[in-house]
């Protein structure tokens, strides 16, 4: 009962708040206000990340994911007990068990689907049977204080472990979360009547702990709008506004909506009308919420050619995103990696062509259609896996190894191509294994050309630009570029001139000028997402590239 109360407070504010916002992200976020409603956001949030998607710090309800969890977690763990009841005195290694299971699971479909072993609850649960594991007595008795106090501290350095040595990428949730998890255990097991337990019974700490599930629901949306309006960038000052203002709002939630709802509900009798009143309550305000982001193009009206440029930022439903990037075997994202790269479907040569590979990441998957349409006269192959930079020597993902490794190996030593197409989201880790790259294309007969970095966005290009149009304050757009991309397309051109390569550069194509090229001849904006260009974007410049 504590979690539904606070949490419709919140999401009818920010749905108000998000009114402001442009039609279509106000409609992604009514979606996930209504999935949140239905204790679904976590299966609402991985149905839709993609590596395409809007940028995580600028979803205002993305932090209800681990509530969905939570919620699945508590209808099924029930159910569990239940079946579980006639062996209760087996529950002390049968819940273990089960997390032991969970963590397995995990740990296995992490390699394939990261994203999936992120949001679903079976790859989560683990965390949760952990503790549920204390509360049925699975810890062992610890009967002495020195003991009891040693293993409290052991339990808080995991969590300080998790909190300093967890970062976003490979390796969580699982292994990675195991720390904070364990740690967080063996304190409520352990830490009672020790230092630890001393200092979380500190009159500050406990207050904060109090107070914490109301600053969980409201300071992701503060600092997401707050992104939405300056930039992602926080300095250590918006930073410490941010915290006290959550911790303002949690407060206030918790003395307006979380205690009040509570006293409210204990000294109510129990009822299956209070079930289908609030049942009712679900489905009325789901179907509120949707109805109002459906309606959101009539009562949230903006100039049509901006809303067309703030329409590009989902890209993905329009038809020309398919055509471009040709998602599929010739373009394996992380939902693809079981899919076999079939080189004759994608880099068959022809012989009565001249050949030609673009090979690479996404950021390569965007100029294959152009140089397609741009070199008719020429077989233009496509090679391409999200997060795949083209080198040799470079340890990757077998997804990535499996296509490059061809391109560069079987199909480079086979004497077809004359053209080899570099590209990708360069990192300055990739530097180092291009020269030999270079080199080995060059040795194999063949045209190296390497295309470099993009201008980049703390945020989605068509939202900026729209956001900056609407207050007629085109520099506005500045203050969201990011600024290294600049230098690492200086240090790039020096690098492949000097090992005999072709450099193209995107950078000063579209920013030569001093302001980065915008919107094409048509209105379309050049970039849909960060950094991901357009088909016409992309057209756009293959355009003026130098001659292959």
């Amino acid at each position: 009962m504590r979690i539904f109360p606070a949490l419709f407070a919140m999401l009818a504010v920010v749905v108000a708040y998000g009114t402001r916002l442009l039609p279509i992200e106000f409609g992604q976020l009514s979606a996930s206000a209504a999935a949140a409603i239905a204790f679904a956001s976590n299966l609402y949030f991985w149905r839709t990340s993609d590596y395409f998607s809007p940028a995580a710090e600028l979803m205002p309800l993305l932090h209800t994911w681990s509530l969905g969890v939570e919620e699945q977690f508590y209808i099924f763990y029930p159910m569990i007990l239940v079946v579980l009841a006639r062996w209760r005195s087996r529950l002390r290694w049968t819940i273990p068990a089960l997390a032991i299971a969970s963590f397995a699971l995990g740990w296995i479909a992490g390699l394939s689907s990261p994203v999936a072993t992120f949001y679903l609850l079976p790859f989560r649960a683990w965390e949760l049977l952990i503790g549920a594991a204390v509360a049925v007595g699975a810890f062992p008795k610890v009967g002495r204080p020195r003991h009891r106090s040693l293993l409290a501290i052991v339990g808080a350095l995991l969590v300080v472990a998790g909190i300093l040595l967890v970062r976003s990428g490979a390796g969580f949730p699982v292994p990675l979360a195991a720390a904070p998890a364990l740690g967080a255990a063996l304190i409520i097991a352990y830490a009672e009547a020790t230092p630890v337990g001393k200092a979380l019974s500190l009159t500050p700490v406990r207050w904060i702990g109090r107070i914490s599930y109301s600053l969980y629901l409201w300071h992701w949306p503060i600092i997401a709008f707050y992104r939405t309006e300056t930039g992602i960038a926080l300095d250590g000052f918006e930073t410490a506004g941010l915290v006290v203002a959550s911790v303002v709002a949690g407060a206030l939630s918790f003395l307006l909506v979380e205690q009040p709802a509570m006293r409210r509900f204990r000294s109510a009798p129990a009822s299956p009308k209070v079930v289908a009143v609030g049942l009712t309550g679900v489905v009325l305000g789901s179907g509120a919420i949707l109805a109002l982001a459906a309606t959101a193009p009539v009562w949230r009206s903006i100039d049509p050619a901006i809303a067309r440029i703030a329409g590009y930022a989902d890209y993905l439903a329009r038809p020309e995103y398919q055509y471009q990037f040709r998602r599929g075997p010739c373009f394996r994202g992380e939902a693809q990696a079981d899919l076999p790269f079939d080189p004759d479907a994608c880099v068959k040569p022809d012989p009565a062509r001249p050949d030609m590979v673009v090979v690479g990441d996404s950021y390569a998957a965007q100029y294959w259609r152009a140089f397609a349409l741009r070199y008719r006269q020429r077989n233009v192959m496509q090679a391409t896996a999200s997060g795949c930079r083209p080198v040799v020597g470079e340890p990757g993902e077998a997804r990535c190894r499996e296509v490059v490794d061809h391109v560069l190996g079987p199909l480079l030593n086979s004497g077809a191509l004359t053209t080899v197409v570099l590209a990708g989201r360069w990192l300055d880790e990739d530097l180092a294994y291009l020269p030999a790259t270079i080199r080995r294309i060059r040795a194999a007969g063949a045209v190296p050309a390497v295309i470099g970095p993009v201008p980049e966005y703390q945020g989605e290009f068509p939202a900026i630009l729209a956001r900056a149009l609407l207050r007629r304050d085109l520099g506005h757009i500045e203050a969201w570029r990011v600024r290294d991309r600049e230098a690492l397309d200086r240090r790039m051109e020096a690098l492949v001139r000097d090992a005999g390569g072709v450099y193209l550069s995107p950078m000063q194509i579209l920013c030569g000028s001093g302001t980065c090229l915008r919107q094409t001849a048509d209105g379309a904006p050049v970039q849909f997402d960060y950094g991901h260009l357009t088909l016409a974007g992309s057209r756009w410049v293959v355009a003026r590239m130098p001659a292959l």
